[in-house]
């Protein structure tokens, strides 16, 4: 079987166009589908990756056709009108879902480097620690050029294997869990580092450290990408390397097995209090390699790379604050 991914690339005037990746090429899926219902039904969205994902199930079984086809056949339709990776601009794969869950220190060795020395959370009695970022502010894709915030020098980076929701989901089940996964995804969890304990010696020092949401949220701290790789082509989340470098440095090797709360675990918790929608988004957790462990924090002209196993590689710069 052919394998493929869902992506966004800057179509005409840079907008959003929905597509595929198939062995380094790129399908446009509204040319796709106009292939493809000339003898198939097709009763899914395409207008968009969040639309696809809406309708995932119907929606994945038409793009492995579609794969297969043009891997059998180089001079398929297909393939006519096919563009190689090289050529496009990829955009965030995901423009946007509903939520960004994201677990806090679900990782034992990133959770000693940041100065607590507890031991991991007993699940019997204690349940995940989860924040969000808002959609519509955080999110860029592959290859953006991220401003830095203007309310801090000491900014950070978490990479993570980030799961995607295909269905609704409510009160699952951990065992049933996986079965509303469409895919995975590369996330840098960006980060605005507050002072630690012992510094937050003043109220407004004090009310930076305890604020979550202002070093969480901020434009373009949720660089995402780049594409969806469906589940079904993803041997085992838990056996995926966790890399990122800045400036060409490797500061974080780790791997998804490592994590403590398990994505089935997370989705379960999440799920008996709201229902996750198609394209929702859940971070789960950085290994150790943070900037904060080792003082040190990205500045203008850095620049970022995060590969995650069979995820791809997602690339980040920065560019000043804006004015």
């Amino acid at each position: 079987m052919a394998e493929f991914r869902l992506l966004n690339y800057a179509g005409p005037k840079g907008k959003a166009t929905p597509a595929i990746l198939v062995d380094e090429k790129v399908i446009d899926l509204g040319k796709a589908i106009a292939i493809y219902k000339r003898k198939n039904p097709v009763k899914f969205g395409i207008d968009s990756t969040l639309a696809v994902l809406a309708d995932w199930p119907k929606a994945k079984v038409a793009f492995k056709k579609i794969a297969d086809d043009l891997a059998k056949n180089p001079k398929s339709a297909y393939a006519k009108i096919a563009v190689p990776l090289k050529r496009v601009k990829l955009l965030a794969p995901i423009l946007y879902p509903s939520s960004v869950f994201c677990i806090a220190s679900n990782y034992r060795d990133h959770r000693a480097e940041m100065g607590n020395k507890d031991p991991m959370p007993d699940k019997a009695t204690r349940t995940p620690v989860f924040f969000q970022k808002t959609p519509a502010q955080t999110i860029v894709g592959h290859g953006h050029k991220i401003h830095l915030p203007h309310t801090s020098t000491a900014i950070d980076w978490e990479a993570e294997i980030a799961a995607v929701i295909g269905k609704p989901c409510y009160n699952v089940t951990a065992d049933k869990a996986l079965d509303y996964v469409a895919g995975y995804l590369v996330l840098n969890d960006m980060s605005i580092r507050g002072p630690k304990a012992e510094e937050a010696t003043t109220p407004e020092l004090k009310k930076f450290r305890n604020d979550r949401f202002r070093r969480k949220n901020w434009d373009g701290s949720c660089p995402i990408g780049p594409w969806l790789t469906p589940k079904d082509f993803v041997k085992d989340p838990y056996n995926q390397t966790i890399q990122l470098w800045v400036n060409g440095e490797l500061m974080q090797n780790g791997n998804s097995g490592d994590m403590h709360y398990t994505i089935e675990e997370q989705i379960a918790y999440l799920s008996q209090h709201l229902t996750l929608q198609p394209g929702d988004i859940i971070t789960t957790g950085t290994p150790a390699g943070v900037g904060k462990g080792k003082g040190m924090y990205l500045k203008a002209g850095d620049k970022i790379t995060t590969t995650v196993g069979q995820l791809g590689t997602l690339e980040t710069s920065f560019i000043p604050p804006k004015a």
